[in-house]
């Protein structure tokens, strides 16, 4: 009976003019709204732009579809139009895509999210995101907000590629070789004036087009990263309303005032992560950041020195300092040896902080972190505060701060070359010793001076009669033998 109601339901919705084609052949949910969500992973090529698998010839209207996936299909060139559809979103990741030719996309009124990642390519045709033409003018794809084009082999863009689709507030192009934005390139991207979101990590950039950032003047988010940056690019000055940028693993060897951050008012979260080069963070590099309020810079393998005026400045010739308001602060898996208190102004208004995992030394000038940052640490992340451990000296290494912080030790200074006088002991002490032992043998040696004793040291008459004496009775000696 149970397996007649199954195959019963199966029937019913095999049978359902409802159900979309690609739901044969196709994963497909059915989501809230009743619109479908298609997962392609096998080759659909051959009937990918059949109308009959977009279009319910029933009534001559779209399907439902809110999401189609499509993947693991050998279409090479996207050359034919895409039949009309309401879906929002459309991935073709993951393709082998080589080219896309002009007008693809024009039906597709409603896509807000198109995927292109993944795939091969290298051309994309001017019109490639054409909107339709209707009564002599174009009906551009403003619906089209996200568009990523990553993980491709595209070098330049077109300079009117984003004409019909001027509303894209987030687009991608990360890991491709780009190299440089050159001037066609740098034309497309500053087009998109409501541009909120921008991917250029990965694309083996050392540089960026002067006034780059000036007209994208709704820009919070840009990566940076995985590139050849050896310093940080003027025209983020320019930036209008740069919220958060990520900088990770490009090539730099010191953060300095001069190839460090110009003045960025608006920025907020700064990720310096991953620089297999950084070593130093030196005064004021960060100090035009001045509403910095997360810093994450971790995993620098050679990072050893942030200078303690690194974020803060005074402006204006003003007699206090400033320092930006930072709230997060992650610097785990470094290799600090030491940072000075005055690195943040009050580590009291810290609500996330990681320390964890550098060559913390357990000697005086890292005092206040077991007197004033322990405390607080505590409170923020305990398990984090009890891991902080002692790398040096090598008497310590065994103990973690939280041990220092406990016993309430006072823990001693390096002298003015560095030298380890804890290490001295063995040598003190012998020393000490050989001066002891030396000070009675030496009185003993000058009282038998003075008393002639064993004959020692007597240069008078008597003295050398003995002598003689002695040696001539050792001769008789040794001839009566």
């Amino acid at each position: 009976m149970l397996l007649l109601i199954v195959f019963s339901l199966i029937l019913s919705v095999i049978s359902d003019p409802n159900v979309p084609p690609f739901c044969d052949k196709c994963a497909c949910v059915n989501d809230d709204s009743n619109q479908f969500v298609v997962t392609c992973t096998k080759d659909v090529s051959s009937f990918m732009f059949d109308k009959a698998s977009w279009i319910d010839a029933a009534d001559n209207k779209p399907y439902s579809y809110s999401k189609v996936w499509i993947q693991n299909s050998p279409i090479l060139t996207l050359k034919e139009q895409f039949p009309v559809s309401n879906l929002i979103e459309l991935s073709l990741a993951n393709n082998s895509i080589v080219s896309i030719s002009s007008d693809v996309f024009s039906n597709l009124q409603n896509m807000q999210m198109l995927d292109l990642s993944y795939n091969n390519i290298e051309i994309l045709h001017p019109d490639a995101f054409n909107g339709q033409y209707l009564e002599g003018d174009w009906n551009p794809l403003r619906s089209l907000v996200k568009l990523y084009l990553a993980h491709n082999r595209i070098h330049s863009l077109d300079k009117d590629i984003f004409e019909h689709a001027d509303r894209i507030e987030l687009l991608s192009l990360s890991h491709n070789p780009l190299k440089i934005l050159d001037q066609s390139t740098a034309i497309a991207i500053t087009s998109l004036v409501y541009l909120k979101n921008l991917d250029l990590s990965y694309t083996g950039l050392s540089s960026l087009p002067a006034a780059f950032l000036h007209t994208p003047k709704k820009l919070i988010f840009l990566d940076l990263s995985g590139n050849q940056f050896t310093g940080i690019p003027d025209t983020l000055g320019d930036a209008h309303s740069l919220e958060t940028l990520y900088f990770n693993n490009n090539p730099m060897v010191n953060l300095t005032n001069k190839n460090g951050f110009p003045v960025i008012s608006t920025l907020k979260y700064l990720h310096l992560s991953s620089m297999p080069n950084l070593v130093n963070i030196s005064k004021e590099s960060l100090s035009n950041l001045v509403n910095l309020t997360e810093f994450y810079c971790f995993n620098n393998p050679k990072l050893s020195y942030i200078d303690r005026d690194a974020f803060s400045s005074r402006r204006d010739g003003a007699e206090y300092k400033t320092w930006p308001p930072i709230k997060k602060l992650f610097l785990q898996n470094n290799k600090l040896a030491s940072m000075d208190m005055e690195v943040v102004l009050n580590w009291k208004d810290l609500v996330a902080l990681d320390l964890t995992e550098n060559a913390w030394t357990c000697e005086c000038e890292n005092q206040w972190m077991i007197d004033e940052l322990m405390p607080i640490y505590l409170q923020l992340d305990e398990n984090k505060a009890k891991a902080l451990k002692c790398e040096a000296p090598i008497e310590m290494a065994s103990l973690t701060f939280y041990d220092v912080y406990q016993k309430q030790t006072t823990m001693r200074c390096l002298d003015l070359y560095g030298h380890r006088p804890e290490r001295d002991g063995v040598l003190l002490v012998g020393i000490l010793a050989g001066v002891l032992i030396t000070i009675p043998l030496v009185l003993f040696i000058i009282y038998a001076y003075q008393r002639h004793w064993f004959g020692l040291f007597d240069n008078s008459p008597a003295g050398f009669s003995r002598q003689f004496y002695k040696r001539s009775v050792s001769t008789s000696e040794d001839a009566y033998l």
